[in-house]
């Protein structure tokens, strides 16, 4: 069921794909999701930066759980999940 990334899908298309991979191939999904929300986290220097959207929203509350569990928080392990 895994499948490449195609450049003409959408980019929820794309990470859609990458999702179904990872649930496939990742022995810790949950772990492996947090890490990668970390990292996206990490390149706006700010874990807000991912629900700044809608920071009230039940989808928010679970985001910021999950990422705040991985990153501490006040963001003091952001830094660690920065892309090389």
């Amino acid at each position: 069921m895994s499948q490449s990334a195609n450049p003409e899908q959408s980019y929820t298309e794309q990470a859609t794909a990458a999702v179904l991979a990872a649930v496939e191939q990742e022995h810790d999904f949950g772990r492996w999701l947090a890490s990668v929300l970390a990292a996206a986290a990490a390149e706006f220097a700010s874990s807000h930066a991912l629900i700044a959207g809608r920071p009230g929203s039940w989808e928010a509350d679970h985001i910021r759980g999950l990422v705040k569990g991985t990153v501490a928080w006040d963001d003091d392990c952001l830094s660690d999940h920065k892309r090389s």
